[in-house]
């Protein structure tokens, strides 16, 4: 799902023809794509999950705010069925950019073969709550791909507009390796 309308889009670059809106839409997926990759945040809902191997010992963070909501957390029991883990069983917390889902003591046994346990969640900005200087870097970037497109690799950082960089830069979710322990 696109971030910026195309008409939008078009209406900023100042291109008033139609033939080339293939290319554009391509170009602010694209856009959009990379700016997702880079600040690690979603622009449009997307649903995420997780699998782990067992219970973890602590907690779990849920990556690629903003966090939507906890959909379930769900578990292959010693029979091998999948079964729903209660809400008594676990805490969500929610702060600034991530959420993270604190386990309880006495937590249900797992099967041997196949200790699973999934997490799933809704991440990404509401239709119409990206901020706008994201949906405006969109659109730089995407304007940028479109009038000089052997310019920009997706791989290469350099060559990406100033203004976009400064913003893209600013709403980037750190990763866990790069976080401070506490």
């Amino acid at each position: 799902m696109a971030v910026v309308p195309l008409n939008l889009a078009k209406s900023i670059l100042r291109v008033d023809f139609s033939e080339d809106d293939a290319v554009l839409s391509f170009y602010l997926d694209a856009a959009q794509q990379f700016i997702e990759r880079h600040t690690r945040r979603f622009l449009t809902p997307t649903a995420k999950s997780i699998v782990l191997r067992g219970w973890p010992e602590h907690e779990v963070t849920l990556e690629h705010p903003p966090f939507g909501s906890l959909t379930s957390i769900t578990y292959k029991d010693k029979a091998g069925a999948t079964t729903s883990l209660p809400s008594s069983s676990y805490e969500l917390m929610i702060d600034a950019a991530l959420a993270r889902v604190r386990f309880y003591e006495d937590l249900p046994d797992l099967h041997e073969d196949t200790p699973r346990v999934t997490i799933t969640w809704s991440a990404g900005y509401a239709a119409g709550a990206v901020p706008k200087d994201l949906q405006l870097a969109v659109i730089r970037l995407a304007g940028t791909y479109y009038m000089n497109p052997e310019t920009v690799s997706m791989l290469n950082l350099v060559q990406v507009p100033f203004g976009v960089r400064a913003v893209i830069d600013a709403y980037a979710v750190p990763t866990l390796d790069e976080r401070s322990t506490e």
